[in-house]
């Protein structure tokens, strides 16, 4: 049995569990009839949860759709991709024929220089993932802050993986009104089948404001299992405690090794960044983890190291991962911490 560690969604979640809450969560829906035209229950008790006003949540199918429908809905002119980025925003605008950058941003420190060209252009969708993916890193919301008191446009922040880090943006909504927070429920609370997620910001509230969501684009079934799940917390926050403490404690094992970057996280996997990162993919698939290699995601620069994406797996295959990694360092010759 192969175990998928190229999925980054919850890997502490019972997915027996799981059926089981939305069963227990649409025992009593009616098929033949629709649900919440737009969501609006599930936007009422988002706002609750994540302590944001309601007027500024929207509901969708998933990030995938939210991203997409903003893109194409309040497109002026210019998309700025931060990237590594999830490939939607490069697809979207090449499909569009729209005018469209790609700036790299490797370390934090790069962000707020490689966007200054862009800062002053109000025709500038600004688009940027934190924690991101596949670094892992989330960027200091001072950081974020800044960008977006500079930012005469629009600036677009997928927080997909947010729920394991330790912040979020979803605070600075309400102070300013040209940014828009991507969230999901596919990831750490375990719904990806199901296709839901919610998008945040103040320019919701306003009648001028483009964004054209289809009506009737989530079922039924997604929203009452997201009702559900945002009433009865206890599972989710649980998995995702245990993945960050197994997290923490992956990456302390793999920091031992030499020759070898582990980039700090703050989302449900790691990234490491070796030069013999094909023979560690090798390794663990030969132990039973299937894992991806960096270059290997679409618009991953190709000048960048070699590397590999891990998601965190549960506690007992922690030590099995690490091993994996320390046999193909050492059959190159790589010494670790412990044997200096």
């Amino acid at each position: 049995m192969t175990l998928n560690l190229t999925w980054t969604g919850n890997q502490f979640l019972d997915p027996r569990e799981q059926a089981d809450q939305m069963m227990s969560a649409t025992e009593s829906i009616d098929i033949t009839n629709k649900d919440d035209v737009w969501g609006e229950s599930v936007a009422a008790a988002v706002a609750k949860h994540f302590d944001v006003p309601e007027e500024f949540v929207r509901v969708g199918a998933g990030a995938t759709q939210l991203i997409d429908t903003l893109l194409r809905s309040a497109y002026q002119g210019l998309v700025v991709d931060v990237t590594p980025n999830f490939h939607l925003t490069a697809t979207v605008s090449r499909q569009q024929g729209w005018n469209y950058e790609s700036v790299p941003v490797r370390e934090a420190g790069e962000l707020l220089p490689a966007l200054e060209p862009y800062l002053d252009r109000p025709e500038a969708i600004i688009v940027l993932c934190s924690p991101r993916n596949p670094l892992g890193y989330q960027f200091d919301l001072q950081d974020i802050a800044t960008l977006l008191g500079r930012a005469r446009g629009l600036v677009v922040l997928d927080e997909v993986y947010a729920d394991f880090a330790p912040d979020t943006a979803l605070r600075l909504v309400s102070q300013y009104p040209n940014l828009v927070v991507m969230r999901t429920f596919s990831k750490a609370w375990g719904l990806a089948n199901l296709r839901i997620g919610f998008a945040v910001s103040q320019a919701f509230a306003r009648q001028d404001f483009r964004f054209w969501l289809m009506p009737n684009s989530v079922s039924g079934v997604a929203q009452r299992t997201a009702l559900r799940l945002l009433a009865r917390t206890e599972a989710v926050h649980d998995s995702i405690r245990r993945a960050r403490e197994s997290r923490e404690v992956l990456a302390a094992a793999l920091e031992k090794i030499e020759g070898m970057r582990v980039w700090a996280s703050d989302a449900n996997y790691l990234c490491l960044e070796s030069p013999h990162a094909q023979a560690i993919v090798e390794e663990l698939l030969t132990a039973g983890y299937r894992t991806r290699l960096l270059h290997d995601l679409k618009g991953y620069p190709e000048e960048w190291p070699l590397g590999v994406r891990i998601s965190v797996p549960q506690e007992t295959e922690l030590d099995a991962v690490v091993e994996c990694v320390v046999r193909v360092h050492e059959a190159a010759g790589c010494l670790t911490a412990a044997d200096q």
